[in-house]
């Protein structure tokens, strides 16, 4: 089982948080095809929240739609409805791995599950633009930690500041 850059840019970040605040993270296993099929990439418990989170990560600046499968849009949605205190969300990494400085894109947003599913619903296109995220998601900090690098979650401590 290979994991992407993302998935361990993720853990990075989680595991960063869980050193400084009361935080419980788990990483769901990779799809195995028709044997077991995964909700969603990770499930984050705090204090005052509970998120489920899939993470993608794309090397265009536009995600195509057909990224995130039904069944993991459903348990996003099923998750965030089980209790109040749930918010489910799809993480999106634009990274086009360019060396030079000026072309190098590494930008990461969170979508609010229902923001996705509205988005997808209100448009014709296949994909996502980048653009899109830049107007209506919430994007994340880029960080460097002792081991590796990933982003600032710290706003999954305080959930009334997310959007």
């Amino acid at each position: 089982m290979t994991t992407n850059i993302t998935e361990t840019e993720m853990k990075n970040s989680l595991k960063h948080l869980m050193e400084r605040s009361k935080i419980y993270f788990m990483k769901y296993p990779d799809s195995v095809r028709e044997f077991y099929r995964s909700p969603y990439d990770f499930l984050v418990l705090t204090e005052k929240c509970n998120y489920a989170i899939e993470v993608k990560k794309i090397k265009t600046k536009s995600f195509p739609f057909k990224n995130i499968t039904e069944h993991q849009i459903e348990s996003l949605l099923t998750f965030s409805k089980l209790l109040k205190r749930n918010r489910s969300f799809v993480l999106i990494n634009y990274r086009n791995g360019k060396k030079k400085a000026s072309e190098k894109i590494n930008r990461a947003y969170l979508i609010d599950i229902v923001d996705f599913i509205n988005a997808k619903e209100s448009t014709e296109k296949k994909s996502l633009p980048m653009e899109w995220c830049e107007n209506n998601a919430v994007p994340l900090k880029r960080m460097k930690f002792e081991k590796g690098y990933g982003w600032d979650l710290s706003l999954l401590l305080e959930p009334d500041l997310i959007p």
